[in-house]
C-alpha cells in the first residue's frame, strides 16, 4: 500500500486472497505494540520516498532499492540460499532492447507480434515486465493483449511476488489511462521456476498442497506451462549451494534439470572438476534453452556472473550453447563477482 496507493491487488490476487484470512489471525496474535510502530515508521519512509517521484524510471529504482536493501537485512540467508540480486534499471532497459532488436534481425519479429510469448522466470519485483511495457516495444494497440494473454512471470519469494504484481498491474493501468477498468495481471505465478520442468511424480505430495492452499495460482502455472515462450529475459539467481555442512541454506535439488546438465554440459567438458555447472544461474541457462518455443526458437537476455565465459570448468557448457543457438551475443562487463 506504501508503494501503490488506492490498489484493487488485495481483494483480486488469488494468492492475497488466499492468504488474507491467516495474515488476519497471525496479526491479531503475533504482534506487538513495538513492532507495529517499527512497520509505520517504514511505511511512512517508504510512502514519503516513492510519493515524491513521479518519473516511470526514478519509481522503478527506488523499488529495486527499497526492496533490495530490506532483503539483505531481514532475511540474508533467504538473499545467499536463492541468489537474490537484483538489477540497475538501466541494465534491464539494456537488456530489453537487445532482446527486440535480436528478434527482429534474427527472426524477423517484434516483441508486438501476436503469440510472441514472453517470460522473466526469476521476477523479482518485476523490473523486467514493467520497463518492456513502459519501454515503447509493445505497440498501444498490442499493450492489452500482450498484458493479458502473452507476458508471463515467475517469482518463488511472497513478499517480491506482491511487489511484483501490484507494480506491474500499476503500470498497466497508467500507461491504459485512468477510463481503463481495473484488470489484474494473470501472467505471474508464485512458483520455482526450475520446479517446473521436473516431472509431475517427483513433487506429487507437495504440488497437491500448493494446489489445496492456491487453487488459481496453480492454474496459473499449469497454463503457463503450455505456452510456447519466444522470449526469456531477467536476472538469474547466482547461488551456488551451501558453504559447509552446517549452513541451513542448502539450494534444492532438480533431479531432471540436473539430469539434463549432466548429459549436456558435464558431458561435453574435459575438466575433472564439473561443481560450477551446477551454479544456479548455468541450471539457469540449460532451463531457458529446454524452455525456449521448440519448432520456432527464440531468445534469452540474461545478465548473469561472467565466469561460464572463460572458467576451464564450464567449457562443456560453452560448447553445448555454441552447438543449440545459431548467434551468442555477449556484453562482458567483466563481472564475475556473486
Amino acid at each position: 500500500e506504501a508503494l501503490f496507493e488506492n490498489y484493487q491487488f488485495a481483494a483480486s490476487n488469488p494468492i492475497s486472497r488466499s492468504m488474507q484470512k491467516m495474515l488476519d489471525l497471525l496479526d491479531d496474535e503475533t504482534k506487538t505494540e513495538e513492532e507495529h510502530q517499527k512497520l509505520q515508521k517504514f511505511y511512512e519512509y517508504v510512502r514519503t520516498t516513492v510519493g515524491d517521484i513521479h518519473e516511470a524510471e526514478g519509481r522503478q529504482r527506488i523499488i529495486v532499492e527499497l526492496y533490495d536493501k530490506f532483503f539483505k537485512v531481514a532475511s540474508p540467508r533467504t538473499v545467499e540460499k536463492l541468489g537474490i540480486v537484483y538489477t540497475p534499471v538501466e541494465v534491464v532497459d539494456f537488456i530489453i532492447r537487445s532482446v527486440g532488436y535480436i528478434l527482429r534481425r534474427e527472426f524477423g519479429r517484434s516483441l508486438s507480434d501476436e503469440n510472441v510469448h514472453i517470460l522473466d522466470p526469476f521476477t523479482g519485483t518485476g523490473t523486467f515486465i514493467t520497463r518492456l511495457l513502459q519501454s515503447g516495444l509493445i505497440s498501444r494497440e498490442a499493450l492489452e493483449r500482450k498484458y493479458g494473454r502473452e507476458i508471463h512471470a515467475n517469482e518463488i519469494v511472497l513478499m517480491a511476488y506482491y511487489i511484483a504484481s501490484v507494480n506491474i498491474e500499476n503500470v498497466f493501468h497508467d500507461l491504459m489511462g485512468p477510463d481503463k477498468e481495473y484488470q489484474p495481471f494473470e501472467g505471474i505465478c508464485l512458483t520455482d521456476t526450475f520446479q517446473l520442468g521436473e516431472d509431475l511424480e517427483h513433487d506429487n505430495e507437495s504440488r497437491a498442497a500448493l494446489e489445496e492452499v492456491f487453487p488459481q495460482n496453480s492454474q496459473r502455472v499449469k497454463k503457463q506451462r503450455n505456452k510456447p515462450i519466444t522470449v526469456i529475459v531477467g536476472n538469474p539467481p547466482y547461488s551456488i549451494g551451501q558453504k559447509s555442512a552446517n549452513d541451513n541454506a542448502q539450494n534444492e535439488s532438480y533431479p531432471t534439470l540436473e539430469s539434463r546438465i549432466q548429459h549436456t554440459y558435464v558431458a561435453l567438458s574435459e575438466a575433472a572438476l564439473n561443481k560450477s555447472t551446477y551454479d544456479s544461474y548455468i541450471k539457469a541457462f540449460r532451463w531457458a534453452s529446454d524452455r525456449l518455443n521448440e519448432k520456432e526458437g527464440g531468445v534469452i537476455g540474461f545478465i548473469t556472473n561472467s565466469k561460464w565465459i572463460e572458467a576451464s570448468g564450464l567449457d562443456g557448457m560453452r560448447k553445448c550453447l555454441e552447438k543449440e543457438f545459431s548467434s551468442i551475443y555477449i556484453f562482458n562487463l567483466r563481472g564475475a563477482v556473486r
